[in-house]
C-alpha cells in the first residue's frame, strides 16, 4: 500500500543500498521488506523501537527538491508533534464519513503503529478520537501536494522536560517525547529510503504548550525551549531550512500562564522567518472537556495548519443554523418534525444535528432530511447517531455529526427529524432560537408517521416562537 502512494517506478526501482526481492525493496543489510511487520493492533507508545539519538539519520534523497528520475513528484514529509490537541481528542464524527477510514493518497507513520498506513484518525485517546492530521492531509492532497506524515504526540506533556531534545544529539537526559519522535523519524526514513522514491523533510507542525502554561518556571523557559526544539528538529532532519508551523494554545480559564506562553510562541515566530503560527482561540471545544477541540474545531485546526503551509487565507469556523435560547414544553410522538427556512445566498452544509430536551445526550439515533420546499424533493438525508453509538459534538442545544459537504443554493427549504413515541429525545415546542446570518426561519413543519417524510403540514412562525424543534445544521457561506 505504501508503494502505491509513494509512486515507486514500474518496474520496481529500489534506492541506494537496497535491492529487489519478491517484488519489494529490501535493505542490503537484511532488515526486511518495505511493509512493517509490526502488529497492526499495537497502539502502545513502546511499540516504537528504541534508538540512540547520538547522530541524525542518513535521509538519502530527503534533501532533493527536484522531481525523481521517473518524473514523479518528490514526496514532502511533514513531522507532527505536540501534546493532546495534536494527539487528538476531537471526536471522529467531526470528520466527513469518507475521512474516517484509511485514505491511500496520504500515508501516515504514527508512533502508535510503528509503520506507515493509509491516512486515518490516530490518537492515543482511543478509536473515538482524531487529531488534526486527517483534515491537514486531505487539504494538502486536495491542493495537489504529494505528502506523508510522521506523527508522535502525547497528551499532558510539557516542552520543558518531556520534549527536551538536549543541546546536542549526544547530551544525556533527553525527554521521552523527543527520543520517541526521533525513533519514529528514523524508522520512517528507513522505510522511505528503501522504497526508492525521492523524498524530503518538508515541515514541522507543533501543537503544544498548555502543560507549560500551568507552571511559572516552564512558562519562563518556553521561548528558549521552543527555539532549541526547532533547532534540534532541523539538525535531526538534516534540513537547516525546515519550515515550522505552530498552533497557538487556547486554554482560557484553565492555564494561568496562557498569555505568556502565547507571547513566547509569537516571539519565536517573529524571530524566525521559517516559522508561522495558527490561531485557535475561536475554535470550538468539547462541551464536557474544554481543554480539547470538538469535532468541527479539530477539523478546522487541521485545515488551518494546511492553510498556513499553503500560504492561503484562513477560513472562519462554521456557523450554526440555529442557537437555542429557550423552549417552553416538549413532546414525543411518531412524527417528522422540523422547520422551514429560506437561504438568500449559497451555503455549504458540513454537519447535521439533532436536539435533545434531556439536556444530556442523544439517547436514540435519528434521521434528518432537508427538502426543496417548493418541490418536496429530498436533497439531504443523513443519520445522527446516538451518543451510545458514536460520540458527537454538542453546540447550542444540538448534537452534530459531520457529513460529506453539500452546497445548497438560494431558495426555500424544509428540514425535518424523525421522532418516536416514548423517545427520551422528545422534541421541543414554543422555542426561542437565534438563526445563523445566512438562514431566515419561515415557520414550523411536521408530518404524522413513523418514517422520515417531507413535512407537508406547515405554518408561519418567527424565531422567537418556533415549534417542533428537532434538527439543525452547521454551514459555511460559499464565496
Amino acid at each position: 500500500m505504501l508503494a502505491l502512494l509513494l509512486g515507486c517506478v514500474q518496474p520496481l526501482a529500489c534506492g541506494a543500498f537496497t535491492h529487489e526481492q519478491d517484488g519489494a525493496c529490501v535493505l542490503d543489510d537484511g532488515v526486511g521488506p518495505l511493509d512493517s511487520s509490526a502488529d497492526s493492533g499495537d497502539s502502545a507508545v513502546d511499540s516504537v523501537p528504541d534508538t540512540d539519538s547520538t547522530s541524525p539519520p542518513d535521509t538519502g534523497e530527503s534533501g532533493d527538491t527536484a522531481d525523481s528520475a521517473a518524473g514523479d513528484p518528490v514526496l514532502d514529509v511533514y513531522i507532527l508533534a505536540g501534546q493532546s490537541n495534536m494527539d487528538g481528542y476531537s471526536v471522529y464524527t467531526g470528520l466527513p464519513p469518507s475521512w474516517r477510514e484509511g485514505d491511500d493518497q496520504v500515508q501516515l507513520y504514527w508512533s502508535g503503529w510503528g509503520e506507515f498506513r493509509a491516512l486515518a484518525p490516530a490518537s492515543y485517546g482511543g478509536a473515538a478520537y482524531t487529531g488534526p492530521e486527517v483534515a491537514l492531509g486531505h487539504a494538502l492532497a486536495d491542493a495537489g501536494r504529494h505528502v506523508a506524515f510522521v506523527k508522535h504526540a502525547v497528551g499532558g506533556t510539557n516542552l520543558y522536560s518531556y520534549w527536551y531534545p538536549g543541546e546536542t544529539a549526544s547530551e544525556p537526559g533527553q525527554g521521552d517525547g523527543w527520543t520517541t519522535l526521533v525513533a519514529s523519524m528514523r524508522d520512517a526514513s528507513a522505510t522511505l529510503d528503501a522504497s526508492g522514491v525521492a523524498w524530503r523533510w518538508a515541515g514541522f507542525v507543533w501543537m503544544q504548550g498548555e502543560s507549560d502554561a500551568l507552571d511559572a518556571t516552564m512558562t519562563a523557559a518556553y521561548a528558549e525551549d521552543l527555539e532549541r526544539l526547532l533547532r534540534r528538529v532541523r539538525e535531526e532532519s538534516a534540513t537547516p531550512d525546515l519550515p515550522a508551523t505552530i498552533g497557538l494554545i487556547a486554554c482560557e480559564d484553565l492555564c494561568p500562564y496562557l498569555d505568556e506562553v502565547r507571547a513566547a510562541q509569537l516571539d519565536v515566530a517573529a524571530g524566525d522567518p521559517l516559522v508561522t503560527t495558527v490561531e485557535t482561540l475561536d475554535l470550538t471545544r468539547n462541551v464536557y472537556d474544554t481543554w480539547h477541540y470538538d469535532g468541527p474545531g479539530g477539523r478546522q485546526l487541521g485545515a488551518r495548519f494546511a492553510q498556513a503551509i499553503l500560504g492561503e487565507p484562513v477560513e472562519i469556523p462554521v456557523s450554526a443554523a440555529l442557537k437555542v435560547e429557550s423552549y417552553a414544553v416538549h413532546y414525543d410522538g411518531d412524527f417528522t418534525v422540523g422547520w422551514t427556512f429560506t437561504l438568500h445566498e449559497p451555503v455549504t452544509l458540513t454537519d447535521i444535528g439533532g436536539f435533545s430536551t434531556s439536556g444530556a445526550v442523544l439517547y436514540t439515533s435519528t434521521e434528518v432530511g432537508i427538502w426543496d420546499n417548493d418541490t418536496g424533493d429530498l436533497v439531504v438525508r443523513e443519520d445522527v447517531p446516538s451518543w451510545y453509538e458514536a460520540p458527537t459534538t454538542f453546540r447550542d442545544g444540538f448534537w452534530y455529526t459531520a457529513i460529506e459537504p453539500v452546497t445548497l443554493e438560494p431558495g426555500n427549504y424544509a428540514i425535518g427529524l424523525t421522532a418516536w413515541a416514548g423517545d427520551y429525545d422528545s422534541y421541543a415546542d414554543s422555542t426561542a432560537v437565534t438563526p445563523g446570518d445566512a438562514v431566515q426561519v419561515s415557520g414550523a413543519a411536521y408530518h404524522a408517521g413513523d418514517w422520515l417524510t417531507f413535512p407537508e403540514v406547515q405554518y408561519t412562525a418567527d424565531a422567537s416562537a418556533l415549534s417542533f424543534l428537532g434538527p439543525s445544521f452547521l454551514y459555511r457561506t460559499v464565496e
